[in-house]
């Protein structure tokens, strides 16, 4: 049924304040409707409320309606005006409904509020007056002359408030009416009243902050205009120099101040030095160099970082103190770098000159050389200057070359040093004859050796260089001497190679000599020979020669004859040869060639013996043919082969019967492994033996082991960093300044002498004691220059000024005479080219030169001032003129004077500045300062800056520069002018001047002084409601006067809109664009009123406002809704047509063709929808008759369709349920039912079940089931009523019972109830229950035991028997399976699993057994199967034949006695092998033994090896330890030892010099007290120690291994004795007293 109806109004209309009480009448609805109050409880008057919190409610007995709880209209209706609330009425039989409207008045029940309790504004103190400020909307709920309609502000002199009305809303602004002062207030409270228009009105409050912000107005200002500081040179890097401070009376970022260094500074300024920006930091950057620059003067900028920024500068000056960081440097000026071998002493070799770049003390230099060469260093009589001359003989071949090592030393603090190394060559002359190295020399020749090749050379060398080493060979030849074999030998003269004219043959001459003489190419040339024996040696060139056997035509074949019955081992004959050659060339070896059979014959490879390997048999052949290999040993090996034929004879005794073998050669070899047993046994316990006696002679060493660190046995230690010589019959070792660890000092040798026993050659003690002197007398000259130094440095300082000062304008010409230097040196003219008159320049450029003609110095090259010497200084440049024989120099100064020939320049041509157009006049700016190379007044004097009404310039002194600055003068305008073009110009004061200009560029910044301004106030759009997300639906856009950052507006919303606002819309703060942000729904808001803020980017910031109105268009987008008011969820199946079941209303949220609905349902089913009298109201009722079989229930879709474009529709499920009648009987799924059961089943338990359904539902489905008893078998089954389950009394056997049949009856429970039957067939099914029957074997007593007799003869496959079964059960469970459990041989007879047959598998031998027992297992296959057993005894029976006589049993047998006898002559080699290994170790041990071998440290004869911080040595009966001046942890002082002399008990023998050295432990000295052992710790105690309790924390006690003899006792020392019997006397001793025992 469609309908499209109006939307229904309210029938009756009230109206009722909010907040009235609970219970409050509103009015009589039923009378209002005309209904019958009497009737409205019978007919169920109701309200149907759409909502969970029902505000009203009906009164059934008089038809009242009355308020149901508290109404609040901001709650239901918010701002929403006026309040209706439309309430439904439903009445049944017959079913109506009534619409009732009611509407809530508001009352002035909510005061207006602010958002926020506190808002803060920040404003600028730079404000102007009648600046506006928007302020946040209150908010007041409630509707009409109860909103908010007016604002006040507290009393105050800046502030007022001003109301703006945009359509509906007030807005508040705060306007500024006077200029704020930050100064004066820094902070303004304000409270803001939002007042309502109630009676009486209600008010809220909202405190409003004023912050006032600082303007950038303010400069900084430096604590010091000029800050001075020094520093010293070669500063670390990073280092903090100085820090500058400014501070600025601004706050916040105008008072933050950054610092830079100003723009004018050199760049070596910015390499040397950072600046902090935020802390006024100076730190070191670069290398400080006080020779480079002294001072340097930095100009700071500090600016503030407000708009626009201000600034201050201020001057820092750096002065660099002077350090001794520049060595020394080395001259050479001249340089021979050869000498003669034969020069003589005080010949010159090199000029030498010092320089040091530091001043005062730091360039004062000291220069010394190094010790051992034969030169010294003669002075000048200029300051640093000396002569490198010769102090005594050259010996080139002792010393070719010399590394002079010049060191020059300064006096600064530290002293620094340089170090030039001079390489002289040595020149070498004739002094040295030839010399061989070997005198003679052995020379070994193999024979056959090849004629004219060559043999060998000789080789001479001689110490001389070139042509006085430059050797011919030649040999010298004698007929009648015995060097007469030289005729057959020839020499190269130029490489001493010999060649042999002639093969020479071992066997013939053995040996023979001759001389070769080397003669130098030297004038006069020298001489010398050496004798050369030369040994042949033997070739493998003869073959071996067979002596035995031997035939009578000479071939090397013989016979021999044997007896047959020869035992193993029989000698059958010995092959001889020999070979002419001699050691492994004559070393012959015997090999078998060819042999008839190898098991018979064996051949000693050494002695030639052929041996029998075993008895001969019957078998073996009669006669044997052995070939002999014999070859020797050489490299290429030679042999020759001996035949020999072997015959075997019979013995002329009758061979006895074959009998056992006689038992005398078992004797024989019983006897020969007893014999090696014993010889095993002794030999092993003689290598026991020796093992033990090896032990034990390691072990019994006496404890006065060596020291691993002193291999020597007079060893007396060593100390680093030493020098040992002899003097006397005592040795002394010299210690350098910095003594080593250990090192002990004897009194009275100026604290470097230690005393050692004499261990050197005398001729050692010339080169030790010359050493001794050379170090003293180079310790004292050094000190000696030192003073001498440091007593004339003054002088020679004032001397070093320059004898003849010239000046000479720079830019002159080359050639120019600067003056005649040998005129004003008094030189002689004539004289100066013959003695080398020049200028020595230090640098790679010369600038003068000297004429040697006429002595005048002059101008090379054109000379820059600027270049040379920079700055104002004097420009004075030092000469170096040398005269040679005799070596003069003299110093020349010449000053440059300058010449104005630079121009100003400043570093850029162009400079820029950016100044805002509200900057105050009198500012400055600091220019460009120029640069001029010049000095003195040749410098800039002035700067000038071209006319102009804005700027002029002003110049400020600091130290010798003049800054420019730009002072403005009058304001700017950039309105008016924005780019200010201007020229500076630099001038010196030289004559003519000369100037240089700066282009300066000024541009004019903008100053935030316009607002951004919208085209319109007020924009108006429309929009339809759910447009998409992201869509645009207007863009704003705002001008502004202002230029950069001051015109660059961003966009924002009002702060004061609803929050709903914020959900829906976004706007674009960059472009102005506003975008959809949320879901825009008419139904909840029709118009949107947005406020638009504009706010440029400028300091302070300037805002404009508009407001954008956004109505929204109604589309078709709510559904209609569907209300089921009253429903029937069951219908009987029995119900007739026109029964109603539900009523069912509709509405639409939709306005005008929108909310038109059309309503419609599911068709084919028996329901319909009949419209009410009400529109939009509809009852559903049958139409047809109902089958709850059928169909149990209906889902009945509703569907309500509006009419709007395009149309919405909503559906309603109805779900109706069929309630059930009792008209179907029980149904079996099937009948007849067939089951099979297994049999012997278990009495009483279930066995299966029956089932049978019902379609009715309920009582009307109960089913119960009962058994038909028509025959006997019936009473042994059982039926349970309930669920149809079936037991079986009785167990069933398949062997008695195969089937059988029943019924079952099936009832329901309806009224009047209803059944139906089936009939059951069973099947009884087999089990395997019956275990296998064996038939046969039987025996007579009944078990399964049979025997069967075979004949031994029979084949393989022989049926012995057959094994029958039978089982009672049926299929598997009766199909049979043989098995065999148990057979005595499986190898002999086989089982059929299927047939039960037993055969043979083989034919019998001798050896199987003639009973044999065969268990055969039988078992069904069943799941779980059954078996039965049965035993066979099978006999085997001879055959009816004579049995053949057995034949004896093979004899053969190994022979285990000769593998016994094998292996222990193994073991017995093994052991003997070892034994003699040990002996041959001991002996090598004790051989080894040497009492003055040397240390492995030092491989010299006179080596004294190095103790760890120790020395030992010997003086009469004692021993002494020498210790240093640091002494060595755990060390030892003996009173009155000078605190250096330890004493050690005399333990060397007299006769020898024995190794009786105790050794030296870490950190520890043992010694001995009674019958026990100490060990003394010094401070630092060994990790696991030991400490005796009353030894002072450094006492170990050790096991007694020492002799006990009292002359041992006797040896120490009475004081030592003493020290260690009182310890507690000598406390401050013991920590570093060592004892030895």
């Amino acid at each position: 049924m469609l309908s499209c109806a109006e939307r229904v109004l309210a029938q009756v209309k009230y109206s009722i304040p909010e907040e009235v009480t609970t219970g409050s009448v509103v009015g009589n609805v039923a009378k209002d409707l005309g209904l019958d109050t009497s009737s409205l409880k019978e007919r169920q008057f109701r309200i149907v409320s759409a909502t969970e919190d029902a505000h009203f409610s009906i009164n059934q007995n008089n038809g009242a309606l009355y308020v149901q709880k508290n109404i609040d209209r901001e709650e239901l209706c918010a701002s929403v005006s006026p309040c209706l609330i439309n309430l439904k009425m439903v009445a049944e039989n017959p079913m109506e409904m009534h619409y009732v409207g009611v509407e809530i008045i508001d009352v002035n029940d909510n005061s207006p509020s602010f958002q926020e309790e506190e808002i803060k504004v920040d404003i600028s103190e730079s404000t102007l007056p009648g600046r506006h400020f928007q302020l946040p909307t209150a908010q007041d709920p409630d509707v009409v002359t109860n909103t908010v309609r007016v604002y006040k502000v507290n009393v105050n002199e800046y502030f007022r408030i001003q109301i703006r009305e945009r359509g509906e809303d007030k807005i508040p602004f705060l306007v500024l009416q006077k200029s704020l002062d930050r100064e004066k207030e820094q902070e303004h409270k304000l409270i803001l009243t939002a007042v309502d228009g109630g009676n009486p009105p209600r008010s809220g409050t909202l405190n409003v902050t004023v912050t006032v912000l600082d303007s950038n107005d303010n400069h900084p200002t430096f604590t010091q205009e000029v800050y001075s500081v020094s520093i010293k040179e070669n500063i670390g890097l990073d280092a903090s120099v100085i820090t500058v401070k400014a501070t600025d009376l601004d706050e916040g970022v105008n008072g933050e101040i950054e610092y830079f260094f100003g723009g004018q500074l050199d760049r070596k300024i910015y390499d040397m030095f950072s600046l902090d920006k935020d802390s006024g930091e100076i730190r070191v950057k670069g290398l400080i160099d006080f020779e480079k620059i002294e001072v340097f003067k930095l100009d700071v900028h500090a600016t503030d970082k407000g708009q626009p920024p201000m600034s201050a500068d201020c001057r820092v000056v750096i002065k660099v103190q002077d350090e001794n960081d520049n060595i020394p440097e080395i001259e050479v000026t001249s340089l021979s770098k050869t000498v003669r071998e034969d020069s003589k002493d005080g010949t010159v070799v090199s000029l030498i000159s010092i320089t040091d770049k530091d001043a005062g003390l730091n360039g004062k230099v000291i220069c010394r050389l190094s010790d051992h060469v034969p030169f010294h260093l003669k002075p000048s009589f200029q300051d640093n200057m000396y002569s490198l001359v010769l102090k005594e003989p050259l010996d080139r071949e002792l010393v070719s070359h010399y590394d002079v090592i010049i060191t020059a030393t300064d006096c600064g603090t530290p002293p620094l040093s340089s170090v030039k190394t001079l390489s002289i060559d040595v020149s070498d002359v004739n002094d040295n004859a030839p010399e061989f190295v070997l005198n003679p020399i052995e020379l070994y020749l193999a024979e056959n050796n090849v004629p004219g090749k060559s043999i060998f050379s000789v080789s001479a060398l001689d110490k001389d260089l070139d042509q006085n080493a430059a050797l011919t060979y030649h040999i010298l030849r004698d007929e009648s001497s015995p060097l007469k074999n030289a005729v057959f030998l020839n020499i190269n003269s130029e490489n001493g190679e010999i060649s042999a004219l002639k093969s020479f043959d071992f066997e013939t001459l053995k040996t023979f000599h001759f001389q070769v003489l080397a003669t130098d190419s030297g004038t006069p040339s020298l001489s010398s020979n050496v004798t050369v024996n030369v040994f042949i040696l033997d070739q493998n060139d003869n073959a071996p020669v067979i002596l035995y056997p031997v035939s009578s035509n000479g071939s090397a074949e013989g016979v021999e004859e044997i007896t047959r019955n020869v035992n193993a081992g029989h000698l059958v004959t010995k092959v001889r040869a020999y070979d002419a050659d001699i050691g492994y060339n004559g070393w012959l070896l015997f090999s078998l060639q060819e042999v008839t059979d190898h098991s018979l014959f064996g051949l000693d490879r050494y002695t030639g013996q052929i041996r029998t390997l075993r008895s001969f048999t019957e078998t073996d052949e009669a006669e044997h043919k052995l070939v002999i290999l014999v070859k020797d040993n050489g490299n290429v090996s030679l042999s020759a082969t001996a035949t020999v034929l072997v015959k075997l004879v019979e013995p002329k005794e009758a061979f006895a019967a074959s009998d056992v073998k006689s038992a005398a050669k078992d004797d024989e070899d019983n006897n020969v492994t007893f014999y090696l047993m014993i010889t095993l046994g002794s030999v092993s316990v003689l290598f026991i033996i020796s093992i033990i006696m090896l032990i034990a002679m390691q072990c019994s060493k006496s404890t006065d082991y060596t020291s691993k660190y002193l291999q020597e046995t007079n060893y007396d230690g060593t100390l680093c960093h030493s020098i040992q010589y002899r003097s006397g019959d005592k040795r002394y070792m010299l210690v350098g300044p910095r003594m080593s660890i250990g090192s002990t000092i004897v009194p009275g040798s100026h604290a470097n002498t230690l005393v050692l026993p004499d261990r050197r050659r005398a001729s050692e003690e010339v080169r030790q004691q010359y050493r001794f002197r050379s170090v003293r007398q180079n310790k004292r000259r050094s000190c000696l220059w030192y003073v001498f130094y440091l007593v004339l440095i003054p002088t020679l300082w004032k001397r070093a000024s320059a004898e003849i000062r010239y000046s000479v304008p720079e830019e002159v010409k080359e050639r120019t005479a600067v003056g005649n230097v040998a005129k004003d040196l008094g030189l002689e003219i004539g004289s100066l080219t013959g003695r080398g008159f020049r200028v020595v320049s230090e640098s790679e450029e010369a600038f003068f030169g000297v004429n040697q003609d006429d002595g005048d110095l002059y101008v090379l090259q054109k000379m820059d001032r600027e270049a040379l010497c920079q700055g104002s200084r004097a420009c004075v440049m030092e000469l170096k003129i040398i005269i040679e024989n005799p070596l003069e120099i003299h110093y020349v100064a010449v000053e440059v004077t300058d010449v104005n020939d630079h121009s100003p320049a400043f570093p850029e041509k162009e400079q820029r500045f950016e100044i805002f157009e509200q900057t105050l006049p009198g500012r400055r700016f600091q220019l460009h300062t120029a640069r001029d190379p010049d000095a003195g007044i040749n410098s800039i004097r002035t700067y000038m800056l071209t006319a102009n009404e804005h700027f002029e310039i002003n110049i400020r002194q600091r130290d010798e520069e003049k800054i420019p600055f730009l002072v403005l003068k009058k304001s700017l305008d950039r309105e008016q002018r924005n780019t200010h073009a201007l020229f500076v110009t630099a001038v010196d004061g030289g004559k003519p001047p000369r100037s240089g200009t700066l282009n300066v560029t000024v541009f004019v910044l903008d100053s935030n002084d316009n607002r951004p301004m919208f085209s319109q106030e007020t924009y108006q759009i429309e929009i339809q409601e759910n447009i998409p997300v992201g869509t645009s639906i207007i863009r704003l856009n705002a001008t502004d006067l202002d230029e950069g950052s001051n015109s660059k507006i961003e966009y924002s919303l009002g702060k004061t809109l609803k929050k709903k606002v914020y959900d829906v819309f976004d706007l674009d703060a960059l472009t102005g664009e506003i975008r959809i942000k949320g879901v825009v729904d008419y139904e909840e808001n029709d118009v949107y009123k947005l406020d638009i803020e504009a706010s440029d980017k400028g300091t302070p910031p300037l805002t404009g406002e508009c407001r954008v109105i956004v109505k929204i268009k109604d589309v078709n987008d709510n559904p209609p809704e569907i209300e089921v008011t009253s429903l029937s969820n069951t219908v009987a199946e029995d119900s007739k047509p026109g029964t109603m079941i539900s009523l069912i209303s509709v509405r639409d949220k939709d306005t005008g063709v929108n909310g038109k609905i059309i309503l419609t349902t599911t068709p084919d089913v028996p329901f319909e929808l009949k419209p009410s009298y009400k529109e939009n109201a509809y009852s559903v009722v049958t139409k047809d008759f109902l089958d709850r079989e059928q169909v149990s229930h209906y889902e009945i879709m509703v569907k309500a369709t509006d009419c709007g474009e395009p149309p919405l529709f909503t559906s309603k499920t109805l779900i109706i349920h069929i309630t059930d009648v009792n008209d179907n009987r029980p149904q079996f799924p099937q009948n007849p039912l067939q089951f099979y059961l297994s049999e012997n089943n278990i009495a009483g338990a279930s066995i299966f079940s029956v089932s049978a359904q019902d379609n009715d539902l309920n009582e009307n489905a109960v089913i119960s089931y009962h058994i038909s008893r028509e025959n006997d078998i019936t009473s042994f089954l059982n039926v349970n009523s309930e669920n149809g389950q079936i037991s079986a009394l009785k167990c069933f056997d398949f062997e008695m019972l195969k089937t059988f049949q029943f019924q079952v009856v099936a009832t329901d429970s309806g009224t009047p109830s209803l059944s139906s039957n089936v009939t059951v067939n069973v099947f009884i099914l087999d089990q395997n229950d019956n275990a296998p029957v064996i038939l046969y074997p039987v025996s007579s007593n009944g078990s399964a035991e049979g025997v069967e007799e075979i004949p031994r003869n029979v084949n393989a496959g022989h049926l012995v028997t057959k094994v029958r079964a039978y089982d009672a059960d049926i299929g598997y469970n009766g199909w049979l399976l043989f098995s065999l459990q148990e057979v005595t041989d499986h190898s002999l007879f086989g089982l059929d699993r299927y047939t039960g047959q037993i055969r043979t598998l083989r034919s019998f031998t001798e050896t199987d057994e003639a009973e044999h027992k065969l268990v055969i297992l039988v078992k069904d296959n069943g799941n779980v199967s059954l078996s039965a057993t049965a035993t066979v005894f099978v006999k085997l029976v001879e055959p009816k034949e004579a049995f053949a006589a057995s034949d004896v049993k093979s004899a053969a047998k190994d022979d285990e006695d000769n593998n016994v006898t094998f292996y222990l002559m193994i073991t017995l080699g093994s052991v003997s092998v070892l034994f003699i290994i040990s002996i041959i170790v001991l002996i090598a041990m004790q051989c080894s033994k040497s009492t003055d071998y040397t240390s492995k440290y030092l491989q010299e004869t006179n080596y004294d090896g190095t103790l760890c911080h120790s020395i030992q040595y010997r003086s009469g009966d004692k021993r002494y330890m020498l210790v240093g001046p640091r002494m060595s942890i755990g060390s030892t002082i003996v009173p009155g030892s000078h605190a250096n002399t330890l004493v050690l008990p005399d333990r060397r023998s007299t006769s020898e010099e024995e190794a009786n050295y105790d050794g030296t432990l870490c950190h520890s000295i043992q010694y001995r007290s009674g019958d026990k052992r100490y060990m003394l710790v010094g401070p630092r105690m060994s990790i696991g120690s030991t400490i005796v309790p009353g030894s002072h924390a450094n006492t170990l006690v050790l096991p007694d291994r020492r002799r006990t003899s009292e002359e041992q006792l006797n040896i120490i020392p009475h004081n030592v004795r003493k020290a260690r019997m009182t310890p507690e006397k000598h406390e401050g001793q013991l920590k570093n007293n060592i004892y030895w025992p």
